[in-house]
């Protein structure tokens, strides 16, 4: 072998190494502005929240359990009444908009999500419970439209999320913020 063709092997060898290293950069890259781009959408939702809106929905995280006596879709009220969730998601409700307001923060989170710009693992983490909470109630609540729910009409992203993520979900930690009792 002569050397002008030992340098041409040398060079794509080089070509090679320096190409696999910046793919290696790049993904990891795009892993780190996923977690940073969680971390911003978890603390723009805690943020976005008012003074009494986690207190708002605990008090329906427990009405609506079925150790309340609730239905699927019903919280019972302190009369003992069972009344639509839908009614948290109409004007005049009764938390003055806190868990319509959590569900449409949730719903730009997992939309975020779907688009893949933010690490499903780290918003799940700490807002876990939320959501699957508000993905129960918002299958359940029933729409305008014949034979579809709330979350199909208003909440397509939280829908999607949970049809990518649900099985990872169930072996996933996340932070809780109220326990049925």
């Amino acid at each position: 072998m002569n050397m002008a063709v030992i340098r041409d092997w040398i060079q794509l060898l080089f070509i090679i190494i320096g190409g696999t290293i910046g793919l290696i950069a790049f993904i990891q890259n795009v892993r780190q502005r996923r977690l940073e781009n969680a971390l911003k959408m978890v603390n723009a939702f805690r943020e976005a929240l008012r003074k009494d809106d986690i207190a708002n929905w605990e008090q329906l995280f427990h009405r609506a359990s079925e150790p309340a006596g609730a239905k699927p879709g019903y919280y019972v009220s302190e009369n003992g009444t069972q009344y639509s969730i839908g009614s948290y998601f109409s004007e005049g409700a009764p938390d003055h908009g806190s868990i319509a307001r959590m569900a449409e923060n949730l719903e730009i989170i997992c939309h975020e999500i779907c688009r893949k710009t933010v690490n499903p693992r780290l918003v799940w983490f700490e807002l876990g419970q939320l959501m699957r909470t508000m993905h129960l109630w918002l299958t359940n609540i029933p729409s305008f439209r014949k034979g579809q729910s709330l979350l199909d009409i208003s909440y397509p992203s939280i829908k999607g999320v949970f049809k990518k993520y649900n099985k990872q979900f169930g072996s996933w930690p996340c932070r809780t913020f109220s326990y049925v009792e």
